[in-house]
């Protein structure tokens, strides 16, 4: 059963963006893509372009397209009717999305996916095989599906006290650290890069300049832990992160046969969150799930089974 999340309206389905997240649970940092080839710019606009010549030989827009439609054909066009049917829909009411909501709604939902920087949007596009702006138009689509649909969804204060004792346990937080880490494979190694941070340098100036190549893009960055979460840190690590001085650089620490400089930059202790703490956050992830599950499917079913579909030929 997914309890939280956000989700993008892909045609007549629903792209789920996003992961159960109780009150003050932590945002895990993104996975790093590894293996992924960049695409060469030439090939990312198509828009307006009549074809590519490569090494000599040409790929035309009318090849792209036809390989397009005998693979996605008829799953693309039903996606197109069904985005259209609610387009009508929001002309016919006069709903209209402005700029600032959307970005607002995609910030959100990249946010639910813990996606929160601009090296970690690139990997979260690249490993979905997708673009901004493609994402952005998903983003626009489902504000317009919340509006056109918004007086169809109804949830009471005893359908959120029911959810809240049935998952009373999903709002209690752990204890959690917010920290950023250096390992480094040996003991020189950490020591030299602890004299430049006890000089001043940034953390993660120093943890991208003293780690090797393939973890310079991560390293340093804030990660949030819960305490004995899975899978976690070593116990030597775990301790030091949860025993360690605030705003203080810790180390070198010998765990996992390298060493490790870390720096806590918030502590927070263990909390049962209370019903009426919860209790828009839940009313939220209800009125989330019943638009995506049931209210939406059921009116897109109305939609599609009163449309007039015509079928042109060509001449």
């Amino acid at each position: 059963m997914r309890i939280a999340g956000v989700a993008v309206v892909v045609g007549c389905g629903l792209l789920v963006a996003g992961r159960a997240a109780g009150a003050g649970e932590a945002q895990e940092p993104p996975v790093q893509v590894l293996g992924e080839v960049a695409i060469r710019p030439e090939v990312q606009e198509i828009a307006g372009v009549r074809g590519w010549r490569v090494n000599g030989e040409e790929i035309t827009i009318e090849d792209l397209r036809e390989t397009a439609v005998r693979q996605h054909g008829p799953y693309i066009l039903h996606d197109m009717v069904c985005v259209l049917l609610l387009e009508q829909e929001a002309r016919r009411r006069g709903v209209e999305i402005g700029d600032d909501e959307v970005e607002a709604k995609l910030t959100a939902l990249l946010a639910a996916e813990g996606v929160t920087s601009p090296p970690a949007l690139e990997r979260y596009l690249r490993s979905r095989r997708i673009t901004h702006s493609w994402l952005r138009e998903q983003a626009r689509r489902y504000l317009l599906m919340e509006k056109v649909l918004a007086d169809r969804v109804y949830v009471s204060d005893r359908d959120v006290e029911r959810f809240y004792q049935q998952f009373r346990d999903f709002y209690r937080r752990a204890e959690s650290a917010h920290f950023r880490i250096v390992s480094l494979p040996t003991e020189q190694a950490a020591q030299e890069a602890l004299a430049k941070l006890r000089a001043g340098r940034p953390f993660e100036e120093v943890a991208r300049e003293a780690s090797p190549p393939a973890e310079r893009e991560v390293a340093g960055q804030l990660h949030i832990y819960e305490r004995g979460q899975r899978p976690g840190l070593s116990p030597e690590l775990e301790a030091a992160v949860f025993s360690a001085p605030l705003n203080q650089v810790v180390g070198p620490i010998r765990a996992n046969e390298r060493y490790h400089l870390l720096r806590v930059e918030r502590k927070a202790d263990a909390h049962q969150f209370s019903l009426e703490e919860v209790r828009e956050q839940i009313r939220a992830q209800l009125r989330r799930q019943r638009l995506e599950q049931e209210v939406w499917p059921r009116w897109l079913g109305e939609q599609l089974a009163g449309a007039k579909i015509e079928v042109l030929s060509e001449p």
